[in-house]
């Protein structure tokens, strides 16, 4: 068990995210709001009924369940300061919990199925990065995600289009249900987001196998796997991203809710940083597990973390990060300081 002091550290200390979808944090208060002011009829009326609602669409469906949850409540998103209004209010929340840094997913493809221009969802969220950082001290980054359930045309078209984006979306990543859906579906959109700079990243191995994970590694050159969880069950592999130092973004919570992980006691984040592997830790989306800040001390009482494991994994968040390396020595004197102060 943490100790009171240990607790207070996970809440006060300063932190990077890596691995969180905007579209699946809209906390549920602001789309209820939204849905009014937008006139959209949603299956829920309160944030009781919401938590009822995508609790039995998951544990039925799992991913599957969650994706609809997903689609759903992003519906309430309609103009450029709805789009704004959400990354506000996460960044909001993130000065609570001293998220100082954060890449954000950005999902397009849930928002042009339902005809809602590129430019309307960019512009929104382009206010929103600049006003995060002057009105909560939050440095936001931008990861375009494509939906790897598409067709490999419609998302290299998606890629092509961020070319006027580019001062403000810094990574390429790719999500939603891996079976079926290879990574090797979108080289095409890989080569063309490297040739435009972009930080390449993709969901692997979590609902699919460790295949997934080494065409992501190989075949479209990924410098970052989101989860990665099934990496742990081959000791090549292990290796292969321990020597290369490629981080895992994981996030144990959602994998449990999601059925990806049987329970915390087996999720293999630990096998994977005592491994040597890069592993940093992030709530995916928080509204249907639990805060950035939450899930550090879940995972620390449940897989038995210990204090230096906690501050390596916090702090690889801004080491692997796609552009946070320069708060590093915020992060470093914050933990001195701690430590000090804690051995007076």
């Amino acid at each position: 068990m943490l100790t009171s002091r240990q607790k207070q550290m996970l809440q006060e200390i300063p932190k990077a995210e890596n691995h969180i979808h905007i579209e699946g944090s809209i906390p549920w208060a602001l789309a209820l709001e939204l849905a009014e002011k937008n006139h959209v009829k949603l299956p829920v009326h309160s944030t009781e009924e919401i938590a009822v609602w995508s609790q039995d669409l998951i544990s039925r469906k799992g991913l599957d369940g969650f994706m609809i949850c997903d689609r759903t409540l992003n519906s309430v998103c309609l103009h450029e300061e709805d789009y704004e209004a959400v990354v506000l209010a996460l960044a909001k929340e993130d000065q609570r919990q001293n998220i100082i840094y954060q890449e954000l997913h950005l999902d397009y493809p849930l928002n042009e199925e339902r005809g809602i221009p590129l430019k309307v969802v960019m512009e929104g969220y382009r206010s929103a990065q600049k006003k995060a950082k002057k009105l909560y001290g939050v440095e936001i980054v931008y990861i375009a995600g494509m939906d790897r359930t598409l067709s490999s045309e419609r998302c290299l078209s998606f890629v092509k289009a961020l070319r006027p984006y580019l001062d403000m979306v810094a990574g390429l990543g790719m999500d939603c249900e891996e079976n079926g859906h290879p990574c090797i579906k979108h080289l095409e959109s890989y080569r063309e987001a490297k040739e435009m700079g972009l930080f390449l990243t993709a969901h692997a191995g979590e609902d699919g196998g460790a295949d997934n994970i080494w065409d992501a590694l190989l075949k479209l050159d990924v410098q970052r796997i989101d989860h990665g969880c099934r990496a742990a069950e081959h000791p090549e592999l292990m290796e292969y991203l321990q020597e290369h130092q490629i981080l895992c973004a994981m996030c144990p919570s959602g994998n449990v809710y999601s059925g990806a992980a049987a329970s915390f006691e087996a999720h293999p984040l630990l096998t994977l940083l005592h491994s040597g592997v890069p592993v940093s830790i992030s709530s995916d989306d928080p509204p249907y597990t639990c805060s950035m800040t939450e899930e550090l001390i879940l995972d620390a009482e449940k897989m038995g973390l210990t204090e230096a494991e906690l501050i390596q994994i916090i702090r690889n968040g801004f080491a692997y990060s796609i552009s946070g390396q320069h708060l590093l020595p915020q992060f470093d004197a914050w933990v001195e300081r701690f430590q000090q102060e804690g051995a007076q």
